[in-house]
């Protein structure tokens, strides 16, 4: 499955697609447009491989990723499920990073943020963001194929129309 989605947020526009792993769930694919929305004012590359030169070399990619000007990664952006093998190694090798998981609810960020603890160190550097369930529920019954989001999206906040459904969400923080 893949979302052509034309984001209209914070005064700007941009039609992106975001191209659907065979392993990825409709669920995996509502958290990364969220993110997409979130950080729309960074421009993050929503599609990281092997020729971006921030991960070049590395045996790992994220969702979504913001660099800096000299390339080097400032937002290292997973959602959903992700291994602590793969966090543990972003954030020893891109140590300036910061690194947020983007999580379907505030139960699923809590049970994570203690796996990580027990199994990551130094996890205390990397941020779980946690989706009230009834409201992620919410936006992923609303996405289709083709999509619209228009609003505002700021820090942890979306205040935007999906496809005729509108939310005003802020993710909690664990």
């Amino acid at each position: 499955m893949n979302l052509r989605c034309d984001l209209h947020l914070n005064g700007g526009n941009r039609r992106v697609l975001i191209a659907g792993k065979d392993e990825e769930t409709p669920d995996h694919l509502a958290l990364r447009l969220s993110a997409a929305a979130l950080f729309f004012d960074r421009e993050p590359v929503l599609e990281v491989g092997p020729k971006k030169p921030a991960a070049e070399g590395f045996e790992y990619y994220p969702d979504l990723l913001v660099t800096e000007p000299d390339g080097y990664p400032e937002l290292w952006i997973e959602c959903g499920n992700t291994a602590t093998n793969k966090l543990t190694k972003a954030i020893r090798k891109f140590s300036r990073a910061r690194v947020i998981v983007v999580r379907e609810g505030h139960e699923e960020a809590r049970r994570f943020r203690k796996l990580l603890a027990r199994d990551v160190p130094k996890s205390e550097k990397i941020e779980i963001w946690g989706w009230p369930a009834d409201k992620f529920r919410v936006w992923a019954a609303a996405l289709r194929e083709s999509n619209s989001l228009i609003g505002e999206a700021s820090g942890r906040s979306i205040n935007a129309v999906l496809n005729e459904t509108p939310f005003d969400v802020t993710l909690e923080i664990f």
